[in-house]
């Protein structure tokens, strides 16, 4: 039995206080208390609404094995301090972040718009003496990296795992697919798909293309279904979140 087990949980969710969290699920302080207290009260059916409720899930609450980090991102288009006062976005980072299976890379609560995107829920975390945002690991997966730097040409300490929703990217890529964003390549280098946003809305997946000769640079975004139409837009313009390397779909 661990002291308190349920605050690690709590740091990593939306709830300040075990109170919050109580009023939420409509429970006494009491009843919460005595549950953190003591791991072993932890019924399944209970889990199972405290996971939802703290982003987590009912193994990791049944067998006590709380997150570690979120992946720290200060890119969230609803807050002033995504955009820089030059337009770019500080970005995605996983230096606060680190796996539960060694080796693995994470899938986040963000799903990148073939279509209409999502940022997923921002969560504080304390790390030192101060606070960090981030968004939450919803899935490790373990692919090597020699596949990564060989094969997908990504650096495995930069990349990380997304899920594609919409169908604006439809054949290539369908909804529901899992793409590689190495966040390293945050610069336009080669005409391929990348994961982009304006700095204001939710993150896209699109293929970009250099306009030759244009000053200043400009590109087209192309989206692979032949029934959208293609959008010029100066390459200033543009928060290229990272390079799409990899590509996990069913079939």
């Amino acid at each position: 039995m661990t002291k308190n087990w349920l605050d690690p949980f709590l740091k990593a969710s939306k709830f300040a206080s075990q109170e919050e969290l109580a009023e939420a699920i409509g429970v006494s302080r009491a009843t919460i208390n005595r549950l953190a207290n003591d791991h072993t009260q932890l019924k399944r059916d209970r889990a199972k609404v405290l996971a939802e409720l703290l982003g987590t899930t009912v193994e990791a609450l049944l067998l006590n094995r709380p997150p570690r980090n979120s992946l720290v991102s200060s890119f969230d288009p609803d807050t002033e301090e995504s955009v820089q006062e030059d337009g770019d976005s500080d970005g995605y980072t996983r230096e606060h972040w680190h796996a539960h299976v060694q080796g693995a890379i994470p899938e986040i609560d963000v799903k990148l718009g073939a279509g209409e995107g999502s940022i997923g829920g921002v969560i504080n975390l304390p790390v030192s003496a101060s606070n960090v945002s981030g968004h939450q690991v919803v899935a490790e997966w373990l692919i090597p990296d020699a596949y990564l730097r060989n094969e997908a040409r990504a650096s495995p300490s930069h990349t990380l795992i997304m899920e594609v929703v919409g169908d604006s990217m439809f054949p290539t890529y369908s909804p529901g697919d899992r793409v590689l964003v190495d966040l390293s390549q945050n610069r336009l280098v080669a005409d391929t798909v990348y994961a982009i946003s304006d700095g204001y809305s939710e993150p896209q997946i699109k293929r970009l293309q250099r306009i030759p000769f244009s000053d200043p640079v400009q590109v087209d975004i192309v989206s692979d279904n032949e029934h959208l139409r293609t959008i010029t837009v100066e390459l200033d313009r543009l928060t290229i979140i990272g390079r799409i390397c990899g590509h996990i779909a069913r079939k």
